[in-house]
């Protein structure tokens, strides 16, 4: 559960209070409370794909609310995907534009996982097209009231929802805390009435649980992706930049052409700016060309001078970063696993240390400091290609973006300092380290559930107490993604039993002539029906016999083709309905998974719609392909009974009409291939 912009402080004064009963029962007690480090830039969206990947924003290649991709815009002039912002129509898409061969969800390890007005939209048995409309229509909805508890109440109703219907990995995200803070303050009596409704959510929840019997068997974490403080200053950084020639794209101005460079802001404490090269964009651009530079050196310069702006980083080459400050700067450069820094005049990062570490020892020793693992957090941001030339943070209480703010923020968050970066993390497991990182969270879930993590993600798996573990503390990496099985198998068997059936119908062509001959003179057309009605239910239970010469011979005997067709299609339905059966009562079972592995997992059916699967259900049916592996990937899905059974019907007599038909008025080619 994503508490949006949940400060650590407030959150741990909450509690203390005793105005967040549920969450120091459900969680607290039963786990621990931590000050978790959230991510830079610390806003929302990029600082939500830790919760739902494990990975920094820079490693995911979204690296701000706001982006722009050099390489697109030199290569596709009207893409529109050159460039993004979270708050535009697109920006709901924001889980596609991460980097696809370094991001699997979370959501991908589990049976039924939902995504509950999550930003990072991975959830692949949720239609997108419907979470969009939900999320959109709430979103306009509170942005124009100012009430976000009506968003809050959908997600709380959402979860209880996901939860009854089995959802096994449920990520849920409330946004009244962020909201109510931008709109007031973080500490308005309706920003501490967004905490006290997430609190109560979460005793809906747990009651949920415990009436389903799985309490004891569910992790429950109340998480923030980052602060917030309050803003009294707001700096038009587009303006600064403009004073000094330059001609920038900025949102929401950001499709007019010709623009020789880019201010995009995140949260707004945090901005990047982005400088061409000529008529191109090309390469990012390094510390030492900026200053060589004359206008960016003058930008730099007036920036870092700047009342509210912390500092100015850029590039020092592949593999270093430099902070500067009005009184001096911070070179950091990463070298064989070590990163070395060094100062020179007045650290702008205030009592940084400096030599050489590891990025972990890095890590914990300025974990309290007031830009806690600053170096890191923008080496990891810089390794995006969609990251900007220069990164600006500003100081608590000033923002960088003044036009185009509807409504105007009161408080703000995006930057390094200690009250954005440092965030509640509520787990209702006991975990024994005490410092922690977002990133952390799903290496450690996945571990707790059974799981292995099938691609590395830049968290550590957490030592839990009274936990086996191998290595505690340790980067869990990944192996090798499994191979994607090959179809070939699945082809080869299909055209066997299809050319089987057609041998066996051929070899023994006289034989069943003559014994359908012998039930229709002895039996007549009526007990004709009930017997061809028996014939094909047991054919096509899952013993997988040819139904289909059924049809054409019954047509040579003089059947009737509507009437043939409607007793054949009731009668397929009812022994394709068996293997709907037993996959529906037997799905779950360790025998099934074990001997039917793929079942569980059929890509026909995994994460899609009823109505792609209904319309490949019908698709597959009416065909001459076998699929009673799609019927008992169904039945394991539970999907609707009387729907696959009218399905089945109507798949069955289409594929019997044509082939009645077909025998009627291409008899001799049938003849032959009897």
């Amino acid at each position: 559960m994503v508490a949006d912009g949940a400060r650590d402080d407030l959150t741990r004064k909450l509690l203390a209070d005793r105005r967040l009963p549920n969450i120091q029962k459900h969680v607290v007690d039963r786990g621990c409370y931590r000050t978790a480090l959230t991510v830079f830039p610390s806003t929302t969206g990029p600082a939500h794909i830790p919760f739902v990947c494990g990975l920094h924003p820079g490693t995911a290649n979204i690296p701000g609310y706001r982006w722009l991709d050099r390489d697109l815009h030199d290569r596709r002039r009207r893409s529109i995907y050159r460039h993004r912002s979270l708050n535009s129509p697109r920006g709901l898409w924001v889980g596609r534009d991460m980097d696809p061969d370094k991001s699997l969800s979370l959501y991908e390890y589990f049976e039924k996982p939902s995504s509950v007005l999550e930003l990072i939209d991975y959830c692949p048995n949720q239609r997108l097209s419907k979470v969009i409309a939900r999320r959109l229509w709430r979103i306009v909805q509170a942005h124009h009231s100012d009430d976000w508890s009506v968003v809050d109440r959908m997600v709380e109703r959402l979860i209880i929802r996901r939860i009854e219907q089995g959802s096994r990995c449920i990520v849920g995200s409330f946004f009244g805390i962020d909201e109510y803070s931008h709109l007031h303050s973080p500490s308005d009596p309706r920003t501490i009435a967004a905490y006290e409704f997430i609190d109560r959510a979460v005793g809906q929840v747990a009651d949920t649980l415990t009436k389903r019997g799985i309490y004891d068997e569910t992790i429950l974490a109340v998480v923030s992706d980052h602060g917030l403080s309050a803003t009294h200053t707001h700096i038009p950084l587009v303006d600064v930049t403009r004073s000094h020639g330059f001609d920038p794209y900025y949102y929401p101005k950001a499709y007019r052409r010709r623009r020789d460079s880019a201010v995009l802001e995140s949260g707004n404490a945090m901005a990047q700016i982005y400088f061409k090269r000529g008529d191109r964009w090309g390469e990012h651009w390094r510390h030492d060309e900026l200053m060589q530079n004359g206008r960016t050196a003058e930008l730099i310069d007036s920036l870092i001078r700047r009342d509210g702006v912390t500092f100015v980083a850029s590039r020092l080459n592949h593999s270093g970063v430099i902070f500067q400050g009005a009184r001096g700067s911070l070179r950091a450069a990463a070298n064989d696993g070590y990163i070395d820094i060094a100062s020179d005049g007045v650290s702008p990062l205030g009592e940084h240390p400096l030599g050489r570490f590891t990025r972990d020892d890095l890590f914990h020793a300025t974990y309290d400091s007031t830009y806690p693992d600053a170096v890191n957090q923008l080496l990891m941001l810089f390794s995006s290609l969609r990251s900007g030339d220069l990164a600006v943070s500003s100081e608590p209480g000033f923002d960088l973006r003044l036009q185009y703010e509807d409504p105007e923020h009161h408080s703000s968050h995006g930057s390094l300092h200690r009250e954005h970066m440092h965030v509640p993390l509520a787990l209702s497991v006991p975990i024994t380290e005490q410092h922690v990182s977002n990133c952390d969270l799903v290496p450690t879930l996945l571990y707790l559930a059974g799981k292995r993590e099938a691609r590395p993600t830049d968290g550590r798996r957490l030592a839990v107490a009274n936990h086996p573990t191998d290595n505690p503390g340790a980067v869990a990496l990944a192996g090798p993604l499994p191979k994607q099985k090959s179809n070939t198998g699945s082809v080869l068997v299909t055209l066997f039993i299809i050319i089987a059936g057609i041998v066996l119908s051929s070899v023994f062509s006289e034989d069943i002539r003559y014994f359908g001959e012998r039930l229709l003179v002895d039996y007549g057309q009526d007990w004709l029906d009930v017997i061809l009605f028996l014939l094909t239910a047991v054919s096509s239970t899952p013993l997988v016999l040819p139904v289909w010469p059924y049809a054409v011979i019954g047509v040579s005997l003089g059947y009737n083709v509507v009437r043939l067709a409607s007793v054949m299609a009731v009668g397929s339905a009812t022994g394709s309905f068996v293997t709907f059966l037993l996959g529906r009562f037997f799905g779950k079972t360790a025998w099934m998974k074990r001997r039917f592995p793929d079942v569980l997992e059929h890509p026909w059916t995994r994460g899609k719609s009823r109505l792609y699967v209904t319309l490949i259900l019908f698709l597959g049916t009416a065909s001459p392909i076998p699929c009673d592996v799609l019927y008992a990937a169904c039945g394991v899905k539970r999907y609707p009974i009387l729907l696959f059974w009218v399905t089945m019907v109507a798949a069955r007599f289409v594929r019997y009409i044509y082939l009645g038909y077909g025998f009627v008025y291409f008899r001799e080619f049938f003849d032959w291939l009897m």
